[in-house]
Parts: C-alpha cells; sequence; structure tokens
C-alpha cells in the first residue's frame, strides 16, 4: 500500500531537516526553563515550521497549508509579546485562546480539518511529524472548547 502520490521530490527529506531545525532550537533552551517558556518556544518554532510547509506543499495542499501558516502567523504575533523571562502557563493559554479567537480565519471545523488533512497527509507521505502532529491538536482543541478557555487548556494539555 503507497502513500500519497502528490508528493513533491525530496519534500520528506527537506521536511526532516526543517523540523531538525526546529528541535534544534528546542533542544538549546535550558532544560530548567519552565514549562510555560519551554511551550512559547515550541509554540513560535512552530510558525517557521508551517511557513516552510505552506512553501513546500505541492498545489493540492497549498490551500490547507496556508491556511495554517497564516493563522499560526497572527498568533505567533500576539506570542511574540509575550515577555519569556515571565510567561506564565494562564498568560500563555489566554495569549493563544485569545489569539485563536481574534484570526477571521480561525473559524472552528474548517481550520480544524485543515489541519487534521495537513498532518494525515504529511504522516502518509513522510511518516509521523510531532510539530505537524501538534499544529492539528492546537487546532481540535480550539474547536473543541467552542469559547471555552478552561476546556481549551485541558483539551491541549496546558
Amino acid at each position: 500500500m503507497g502513500g500519497p502520490t502528490d508528493v513533491p521530490e525530496g519534500f520528506c527529506g527537506d521536511l526532516a531537516v526543517e523540523s531538525a531545525r526546529v528541535t534544534t532550537a528546542l533542544e538549546a533552551l535550558d532544560p530548567e526553563a519552565a514549562l510555560p517558556v519551554r511551550h512559547l518556544v515550541q509554540l513560535r518554532a512552530t510558525t517557521a515550521l508551517l511557513t516552510w510547509l505552506a512553501e513546500h506543499v505541492p498545489a493540492t495542499r497549498r490551500y490547507d497549508a496556508g491556511t495554517l501558516a497564516g493563522v499560526y502567523e497572527g498568533i505567533d504575533r500576539v506570542l511574540a509579546e509575550l515577555d519569556v523571562g515571565s510567561v506564565t502557563e494562564a498568560r500563555l493559554r489566554q495569549a493563544l485562546f485569545g489569539a485563536l479567537l481574534a484570526e477571521p480565519d480561525a473559524a472552528g471545523a474548517e481550520l480544524d480539518e485543515a489541519a487534521s488533512r495537513i498532518a494525515d497527509w504529511v504522516g502518509a507521505a513522510c511518516g509521523e511529524f510531532p510539530m505537524v502532529s501538534f499544529v492539528a491538536d492546537l487546532f481540535a482543541a480550539a474547536r473543541l472548547a467552542a469559547g471555552d478557555e478552561e476546556r481549551f487548556a485541558v483539551e491541549l494539555g496546558l
């Protein structure tokens, strides 16, 4: 049983390299860094990965990847305003949830489905990439929370 037929040549290898860059940045964090700091860095690093995906997926996947990257860039602008030295889980959750609600393209099920389609396509084409799966989980949590910040935190594990 084969994978998708629309995978550009070299895509999976290049995705592995890009994912390794993100992982290296995360691993460079002080191991004693507080959990909110690690979450903040992971969320911000994910923006770069989604931007890369939007630029490298085949045309048949570009709408989903571009939508995700655009929404994530909006989220990243909000997260960039947080002080990494004093961020708390509550503040991070509020900023993330507020940014998701403020994004006009972050409408519930459609965005959740786009994230799921991209994660499933990447998984079928290249194998599991945790950062891509994380994005799908983030948007699923936002949809399931239905405007409830506490439920969002539970769904996402924050």
